[in-house]
C-alpha cells in the first residue's frame, strides 16, 4: 500500500513539474509549484517509511536513492525558481531530466533487490 502511494506521489510530482515548467506565465506556474510541493512531501514521507524497511537489506542502494531523490527535488525547486526569473536554461532541464531518470533507475533496482 505504501509503495503504491510512493509511486502515485512520484507520478503526481512528475506530472505537476512537467505542467508547471511548460507554462509561460509565473502566476500559472506557481499553482503547479505548490501542487508539486505537495507531491514531493508525500514522496518524502512514503520514501522514509519504505527506506526503513529496505535499509537492512540494501543499505547502499537505499542511501543512493535517498540522495538521488533529494538532489532531484532540489533541481525541481531550482528549475521553478529559474523559470520565474525567466532564466530556465536547457542545461538545467537536462540536469533535471537526468536526475529524474537516475532516481527512477535506482528505485527500480532497489525494488528488484528488496522485493518490498
Amino acid at each position: 500500500m505504501v509503495l503504491f502511494l510512493h509511486v502515485l506521489s512520484g507520478v503526481w510530482l512528475l506530472l505537476m513539474v512537467g505542467l508547471g515548467l511548460t507554462r509561460q506565465f509565473a502566476k500559472s506556474a506557481n499553482r503547479y509549484l505548490i501542487l508539486s510541493r505537495l507531491g514531493y512531501l508525500a514522496f518524502i514521507i512514503t520514501g522514509v517509511y519504505l527506506s526503513t524497511r529496505s535499509l537492512t537489506t540494501a543499505t547502499g542502494l537505499t542511501i543512493l536513492k535517498a540522495g538521488c531523490s533529494l538532489v532531484t527535488i532540489g533541481l525541481i525547486e531550482l528549475a521553478f525558481a529559474r523559470q520565474q526569473d525567466s532564466h530556465l536554461t536547457p542545461k538545467l532541464i537536462t540536469l533535471l531530466v537526468s536526475g529524474i531518470v537516475l532516481t527512477l533507475l535506482v528505485s527500480g533496482v532497489l525494488y528488484l533487490v528488496t522485493n518490498i
